[in-house]
């Protein structure tokens, strides 16, 4: 049941609550966590439309191509390319890989495809066995045929405009001076609604032979290129192309260009925009909401380079943190408090006390987690946290130490927990290094943005791009920080929502 009231209604408690727009002063008040969304009327057909598309039960890329972006999160002022490296080879439609049966085993491993060692009593699903996609379920995903082909995910600072994604959209130049084009371009895995700002490409550019090796093959950089209809970025100030970006492709297989965090953002936690289409259901019920209840007050989003594994199958738990990251905070003298376990409440000197709840946007939550747990191995990790606002804000710094008393992690290429299982010779994904990322604070919301058309492509303005629309008022409200979702109709009449300003319609 979602609290419903006029838009007038909801502008003036808002206001009341907040001092947003009290008289003779504009200055936003601090967060409160103790806030919560409001929804007014102007939602109703928005959240009827996410519920039509939230039940959509075949799991197919195509299905993603809808423009449907709600707090996604924002990397950056300057819209850019974070990384695009090499993900791996020959994962992506490989023959007869398909079940989990002996024959499917044989199959991955004719491909130099790695196969987890679990107990059989186990019953593993399939994701937990392997990470590489077979040729008829790549087929039936992506809608287009791949033998052997390879991935890069793009890793966007924005999110990307769902419905201007396509293959033609980049330029994947290789070390021979040849460039190509990929098969496919998907957000999958990454689907959630306040996720989408990564896009993994599909095709045939490279092998895993060292570079400076005789016949050695891999991207060395991946470009946007102008097409007919322009891929586009969301940004707070609007739709802006993406053509022109461009970034150096590392490769996997070369020690020291293992997976890493490439950004790290500290919000209120929301579950505005959370989920995505049920035909994925590791994605579908895995927030902080869902795995921690009302005690998820804050989300500390960890933004990576390529999909997190302890091995390359195996997926991170909700129970995880300790193993592989270390917050760090200061106090008011200015020493660092490191804060190194779940579940523990640390005193930050001088601004009160945190927990670490532990992770989400992983997989659903279970009373216990085995090696049949299966996570949705996408570009985002939330460290879930409950404790003063003052507290939370002193958070600085995470730490993936990467070794010692912590674990690294492999992108989806990695050798599995049994390496010698493999095909002898066969190189696989590197390992993470120690790194650090600074975090990002935005526990005022403003690095979020939302965009979701329902009815439909919206008239767009012929120089500027932008969407254009008649204002009808607040559909959604983040009563802790102001965001606002707005609700507007175009001039054919077409309903949609955004958290930027659009183009008034004449």
């Amino acid at each position: 049941m979602h609290a419903t009231a006029s838009p007038a209604t909801v502008v003036c408690c808002i206001a009341a609550v907040f001092a947003l727009t009290s008289c003779g002063n504009d200055a936003p008040s601090l967060p409160d966590p103790n806030g919560g969304l409001v929804y007014t009327e102007l939602a109703t057909p928005l959240l009827d439309y996410l519920e039509r598309q939230k039940a959509e039960q075949v799991p197919s890329s195509s299905a993603l191509a809808r423009n449907i972006l709600l707090a996604a999160d924002v990397y950056g002022d300057q819209p850019r390319i974070l990384t695009a490296n090499y993900g791996f080879d020959g994962y992506m439609g490989v023959p007869g890989l398909n079940g989990t049966d002996a024959a499917a085993r044989d199959a991955a491993y004719a491909a130099n495809v790695a196969w987890q060692d679990l107990d059989p009593g186990l019953n593993a699903p399939s994701r937990a066995l392997y990470s590489a996609v077979g040729t008829s379920a790549f087929l039936a995903i992506y809608g287009a045929p791949a033998l052997r082909a390879d991935t890069i995910p793009v890793v966007f600072s924005h999110p990307v405009l769902p419905a201007s994604v396509s293959p033609d959209a980049f330029r994947i130049t290789l070390n021979t001076g040849e460039t190509v084009t990929p098969i496919t371009a998907s957000f999958l895995p990454n689907l959630e609604y306040n996720e989408r700002q990564t896009v993994v490409l599909s095709g045939y550019w490279g092998n895993r032979m060292a570079p400076g090796q005789s016949g050695a093959l891999y991207p060395v950089r991946v470009d946007i290129v102008p097409t007919r209809t322009p891929m586009m970025l969301v940004t707070a100030g609007g739709l802006v192309p993406a053509s022109g970006l461009g970034i150096e492709s590392r490769n996997p297989y070369q020690t020291g260009n293992g997976p890493r965090i490439v950004a790290a953002k500290l919000n209120l936690y929301s579950s505005l925009g959370e989920g995505g289409p049920q035909s994925q259901p590791n994605s579908y019920a895995n927030s902080g909401e869902d795995l921690y209840g009302a005690q998820a007050k804050y989300r500390l989003r960890i933004y990576t380079s390529a999909g997190f594994s302890p091995d390359g199958i195996a997926s991170l738990l909700p129970t995880d943190y300790s193993q592989y990251f270390l917050l760090k905070a200061r106090d008011q003298s200015g020493k660092t408090v490191e804060l190194a376990e779940a579940g523990r409440t640390y005193a930050i000197p001088g601004y009160g006390s945190v927990r670490i709840l532990g992770l989400a946007d992983t997989g659903l939550k279970q009373a216990s987690y085995d090696a049949t747990y299966v996570e949705d191995h996408d570009n985002q990790y939330d460290v879930i946290l409950d404790g003063d606002l003052a507290a939370v804000e002193r958070i600085y710094e995470i730490q993936m130490p990467s070794s010692g008393a912590y674990r690294a992690v492999y992108n989806p290429g990695g050798p599995g927990n049994h390496p010698a299982g493999n095909p002898p010779g066969v190189p696989f994904t590197v390992a993470s290094q120690d790194h650090r990322v600074a975090l990002i604070g935005d526990l005022a919301g403003a690095a979020l943005v939302s965009y979701v058309e329902i009815d439909g492509d919206v008239v767009r303005h012929p120089v500027t791009a932008q969407p254009v629309g008649r204002l009808l008022g607040p559909a959604v409200i983040d009563t802790r920080t102001g965001y606002t979702v707005k609700a507007y109709v175009d001039p054919a009449g077409r309903r949609f929502f955004a958290s930027f300003p659009v183009n008034a319609a004449p």
